[in-house]
């Protein structure tokens, strides 16, 4: 995690957001966008209400379609409203005890702030649920394998080297689900759940048509480990049972254009 954390915390700040825009789109100098933010500051607060309920709190989220990569100040946030507390906890502390109710409220917050335009990401929950990132880790995991998977940035935007994700999608389709699907359970958007399809069906068809993993790595541009996991789930996936599952995948997704010998 680069940068200082009170920093980073800073750059999700509503009018910091609105401050990069107003600079970007609308030629506005750093101080005079700073000048009418305080203003505008000042204005809400005399003239809006607070519209939280019981158990809620307002943070900055970052804006669902910020790039992977781009770097956190200079990325749009929303500002959501989070139930950190619900009438429902108590009896899930109650009933199923801590654990639970830590995997209830990740969820919750996740899907609270997809909802609303944004995702959080793993460093956002860590400091809402007052845990490491380790245990968030360990969280949505957990979440994901009780069929919630929490539509965290890392997950919503595709941040990150880990195939899990990729791998969960892949995993639907072979029982039977069609993207849509995939899309609304995972909280993946429809574009993410075809591109893992069809980055999964690419690898397949030139390993069919006898291209060599190091010459798939130069003509569809991944990273020789992304092509070596794909081909593993490859091996796992294109048994009897699938097999015509995979012939529609390859249909729909797998011709590759362009040169694919192996010389």
């Amino acid at each position: 995690m680069a940068g200082d954390p009170t920093n980073r915390l800073a750059w999700k700040e509503p009018l910091h957001s609105l401050q990069i825009e107003l600079q970007r789109d609308y030629g506005l100098s750093a101080i005079s966008s700073r000048a009418l933010l305080r203003r505008l500051e000042e204005f809400v607060e005399q003239q809006l209400g607070d519209t939280r309920q019981h158990g809620q709190i307002c943070y900055p989220a970052v804006a669902l379609g910020e790039r992977a990569g781009k770097p956190l100040r200079l990325c749009l946030t929303v500002p959501t409203l989070l139930t950190v507390v619900h009438a429902d906890d108590a009896a899930v502390l109650h009933d199923e005890g801590s654990p639970a109710l830590r995997r209830v409220r990740l969820a919750r917050l996740a899907a609270e702030a997809h909802r609303q335009g944004a995702v959080l990401s793993h460093e956002d929950l860590a400091l809402l649920l007052a845990l490491d990132a380790s245990s968030i880790r360990r969280l949505a995991r957990d979440c994901a394998a009780e069929g919630r998977r929490p539509p965290t940035r890392g997950v919503v935007e595709d941040i990150g080297p880990s195939l899990s994700h990729k791998e969960h999608v892949l995993r639907l389709f072979f029982r039977g689900l069609l993207p849509a699907r995939i899309a609304a359970r995972t909280g993946h958007s429809l574009g993410s759940v075809e591109r893992y399809l069809s980055d999964f069906a690419r690898v397949a068809d030139l390993h069919r048509r006898g291209v060599s993993r190091p010459a798939s790595v130069r003509i569809l541009g991944m990273s020789p480990s992304l092509v070596d996991r794909y081909l593993e789930l490859l091996e796992e996936l294109d048994i009897p049972s699938h097999r015509a599952v995979l012939d529609r995948l390859l249909v729909r997704f797998g011709p590759v254009d362009g040169e694919v010998s192996d010389g």
